[in-house]
């Protein structure tokens, strides 16, 4: 399969053991076996490690310091880069960008960070044209405490009128008598599917999200991927093809979701995109196995 998927779970303890062979000085004090994570930031450029140090909030430094690192591992196992040596920027949509090595610049790659995971998806072949796009969704976190009609009725604008009935005829759920938790679950799914095409396209959420409209088959129980959910899009222009989209949903928990979109200027090759396998959950050892600190020069 042309496509890698990763996901990592952020509540991992980052244990000494992970890094001692690559860290020779400590931030903190190291009596202690858990370490904090920001001693990984100089495995990342400069500009990186400042950017990530403008987040006020442990777990927003994390999200983004593993998402960063699982771009890094990507092109090392992959591409056969020397980690130390990849220089990276930011597209106009604050999208991280590869800029050396020149030759990988095309690789499509996408990352979402939300709640308690961080999702990665990455183009293995050289020869692909696919695009791709990934989103990951806490239940929690995206929904705020009030009557969830009147949540859903601030997205009559972003949701067509068949994704709206999707979301509120939800079955019910016994432990809650309002139907609310379903139909949270499934608007976050749908979200997901938007914000997913999205990335994939270069464009965030920065896009007409009426103008696509997903027919989801099956209800997103497990972990294990669905791939039968098709999308239909009503003015297709050459920036935004209506054909060649396949995609890839599973849970990776009770409460988070995740969502890939991949396009294929192929069509014949965009089913073969995705292989039904679970997306493969990464600890800090694989995560770091290949690291190597950037040198003085690019600090």
């Amino acid at each position: 399969m042309p496509i890698t998927r990763w996901a990592f779970d952020i509540r991992q303890a980052l244990l000494l053991e992970h890094i001692e062979p690559l860290v020779t000085s400590l931030v903190e004090d190291d009596s202690s076996n858990i370490v904090p994570v920001t001693n990984l930031l100089n495995f990342l450029q400069g500009e990186d490690s400042d950017y990530l140090l403008r987040y006020r909030n442990d777990d927003d430094i994390r999200r983004a310091l593993i998402g960063r690192l699982m771009i890094h591992a990507f092109f090392v196992a992959h591409y056969g880069c020397q980690w130390e040596t990849m220089v990276f920027s930011r597209s106009a949509t604050n999208k991280p960008i590869l800029l050396e090595p020149e030759h990988l610049r095309n690789v499509s790659f996408n990352v979402s960070h939300h709640g308690n995971w961080v999702v990665f998806v990455g183009s293995t072949s050289l020869e692909s044209n696919v695009r791709l796009g990934t989103d990951v969704t806490d239940f929690k976190e995206q929904v705020p405490m009030e009557p969830f009609d009147a949540f859903l009725s601030c997205y009559r604008d972003q949701f067509t009128l068949n994704e709206l009935s999707f979301v509120k005829n939800a079955p019910s759920d016994l432990l809650d008598s309002q139907n609310a938790s379903n139909q949270r679950r499934r608007f976050c799914r749908v979200w997901c599917l938007k914000e997913s095409v999205g990335k994939a396209l270069g464009v965030g959420i920065d896009y007409n999200l009426r103008s696509v409209e997903f027919s989801i088959h099956e209800e997103e129980e497990t972990q294990k991927p669905i791939h039968s959910t098709t999308m239909q899009v009503h003015s297709p222009t050459p920036d935004f093809p209506g054909d060649g989209w396949s995609f890839e949903e599973a849970l990776l928990d009770d409460e988070h979701c995740y969502a890939v979109a991949a396009h294929s200027s192929d069509v014949d090759d965009s089913e073969s995109l995705m292989d039904g396998s679970e997306i493969k959950r990464l600890d800090w050892r694989e995560l770091l196995k290949d690291a190597v600190p950037y040198p003085p020069q690019f600090s």
